[in-house]
């Protein structure tokens, strides 16, 4: 392949290559020179772009998570009870498209370049949910609770919803975060309603 024709495959082309060989194989398994040949790139060509796997691994992340970084950022500021509905939502929305790639951090959980994007990534889901949390418990929203401990359980929470449904089919998501949000905001007592 010569440099122009290097030039004509979008990188994308290339993420969502190395997306499919990482999710069905796994990280370990998968060589540059699949991705390279699954992509129209020669090998030499795929190390122009990205130095190494984990290079290339890392961009897809980065590629695959920006549009729900943006969506979640862009949160209601002034109703927290709308925040948590639609953040809920959009973590089990967005999971559910980007199951190949939880795919990939199922099966690769012990890959150590990963540990702190997955460290930061839950730090900051957990300090969006706290800062809903504050606001809510602010504007009488929500009564006092331990906002600590309340963000890491609605976030476990959403987890084990994306869990059961990709790894065993069940549940319908939409139905799975209405009920979570009701559960979060009303709790299960009778008296809770």
């Amino acid at each position: 392949m010569n440099h122009r024709s290097f030039k004509k495959v979008p990188t994308t082309n290339i993420l969502n290559t190395a997306l499919n060989l990482f999710s069905s194989k796994g990280y370990s398994e998968t060589k540059m020179v699949e991705i390279a040949g699954g992509a129209g790139l020669s090998v030499g060509a795929l190390y122009l772009r990205f130095k190494n796997k984990e290079d290339l691994c890392l961009a897809l992340i980065k590629d695959q998570t920006t549009d729900f970084n943006e969506k979640v950022r862009n949160l209601p500021q002034d109703d927290p009870g709308k925040a948590l509905d639609k953040y809920i939502a959009l973590n089990l929305e967005c999971s559910l498209q980007k199951r190949q790639l939880l795919s990939l951090f199922f099966k690769e959980h012990n890959l150590p370049f990963l540990h702190p994007l997955r460290k930061q990534f839950f730090s900051e889901q957990h300090r969006i949910i706290a800062d809903i949390l504050t606001s809510g418990i602010k504007k009488s929203v929500f009564r006092p609770l331990d906002i600590k401990e309340t963000a890491s359980i609605i976030f476990a929470s959403i987890r084990g919803a994306v869990l059961l449904k990709i790894i065993f089919g069940i549940g319908d998501i939409k139905k799975m975060g209405d009920s979570l949000f009701d559960l979060v905001t009303h709790g299960i007592g009778k008296e809770a309603q």
